[in-house]
């Protein structure tokens, strides 16, 4: 996963763009990416499909030719989506096109003009002083051309059709946190996937952030009612603890294993309705006309800022560790589990079950919480209640109620009702 951040974080990401695409690239050598394909123009539903956009140089001199700002320096330092530029301007018009940051002072800001032509350049705040003289000759070197929009789908079969999506989006450029630290963990996922006999199928989907989704979905609509559940990863790899934002419905299947892993996992962790702890792609999957049950997973501190560094030069490979990536992994890897592997018992004895005579008991002295339970355990076996429904009801592990009804349909005690 570190490597993956440290060979691609530094390029130009943008939305449709060669760095992009050399990206995308990059990931598709590492797992099986289908790589679907929209033209800039073409509409997907109310949206137009931006062109490719391109820079090849920026900067902004003084009239002495001074340079005091140059793209070469950082990527950052050009507003992604800007217009091209050549002329003189005097220094109130380019304060207007200068962005700063002014609670990260030393930090270049992240800005874009995706979809409204202008110019501008972003720099750190402490440098405005450089910008003491009347005029300045501003110079961005940029083309719009037309292009394709692109989105790679990972499709991990699995006994169902029905499947449940793993978003992560691809684009911002040199930010490592927001967002190659969800494509870093949906990779190593999938790659962990494939090892797997699953139930249902998981598609891994690597897009650019909102129109990527919007030009998927459109372009895709047939598999719509096919996609149970959506998990968004994003800013997997920083500091914080790890939060949830639950889908539009609230209260699926979906969002109960993610409460119940991050609460036996973490305790106390930041648990949001829909919208209220990142805004980003579950407006699209969990969206009028779609409406998929997508959570979010993330280690947002919540809007606006979402970790110190955010939409900053500051999102580099420091800020990411190895440790909470593998903790993301490790987090969504438990919520697949448990819904792959669940099922809804069904007894088909009468009275208590007589433990013993069918190797059944659990030794208090091994597990007393199993123990103390069991009973419990056989008082919800009426094919109502899935093994995860009994699991998060006694607040006991899964696995541990799961390998133990295991043990109750082997011996035909019970039956799977589907």
């Amino acid at each position: 996963m570190k490597k993956l951040i440290e060979d691609l974080w530094f390029g130009r990401r943008d939305l449709v763009s060669f760095g992009y695409d050399k990206a995308l690239d990059y990931v598709g050598k590492i797992i099986p990416l289908t790589v679907h394909t929209v033209p800039s123009g073409e509409k997907a539903w109310t949206w137009t499909i931006p062109d490719q956009w391109e820079v090849k140089s920026a900067y902004i001199e003084d009239m002495e030719g001074n340079r005091l700002l140059d793209l070469k320096d950082h990527p950052l330092h050009v507003v992604a989506y800007s217009d091209t530029i050549d002329k003189i301007v005097n220094r109130e018009e380019l304060l207007a096109h200068l962005h700063t940051k002014t609670t990260r002072p030393n930090a270049i800001p992240y800005e874009f003009k995706f979809y409204k032509r202008d110019w501008g350049f972003c720099i750190q705040h402490n440098k405005l002083n450089l910008f003491n003289k009347e005029k300045y000759r501003v110079f961005i070197d940029a083309s719009f051309k037309k292009g394709e929009l692109k989105i790679g789908e990972c499709v991990i079969p699995g006994a169902k059709k029905e499947s449940i999506a793993l978003i992560a989006h691809l684009d911002h450029p040199a930010m490592v946190n927001d967002d190659l630290s969800g494509v870093a963990v949906a990779v190593e996922i999938a790659k962990e996937l494939f090892k797997k006999k699953l139930e249902y199928t998981y598609r891994i989907i690597i897009l650019p952030e909102t129109i990527g989704s919007v030009a998927y979905l459109s372009s895709n609509e047939n598999i719509i009612p096919s996609i149970k559940y959506g998990i968004f990863l994003e800013m997997l790899g920083n500091s914080n603890s790890l939060a949830l934002q639950r889908s539009r419905q609230d209260t699926e299947k979906i969002d109960r294993v993610a409460q119940y892993v991050l609460k036996k996992r973490f305790g106390d962790f930041l648990n949001g309705s829909f919208r209220t702890v990142v805004r980003n792609d579950e407006m699209v999957w969990n969206g009028p006309g779609v409406d998929i049950p997508t959570i979010s997973v993330s280690r947002s501190a919540g809007e606006p800022n979402h970790y110190p560094e955010y939409h900053t030069s500051d999102d580099t490979p420091e800020i990411v560790s190895v440790e909470k990536l593998e903790e993301a992994r490790d987090v969504i890897l438990e919520m697949i589990s448990i819904i792959d592997n669940d099922y809804f018992p069904k007894r088909k004895f009468r009275g208590p079950v007589f433990l013993s005579g069918y190797d059944l008991w659990i030794d208090w002295r091994v597990n007393p919480e199993m123990n103390k339970k069991s009973e419990q355990i056989m008082l919800r076996l009426e094919g109502n209640k899935s093994v995860f429904d009994i699991a998060d009801e006694l607040d006991l592990s899964f696995l541990d109620v799961k390998n133990y009804l295991d043990k109750f349909l082997e011996k035909k005690l019970i039956e799977k009702i589907v």
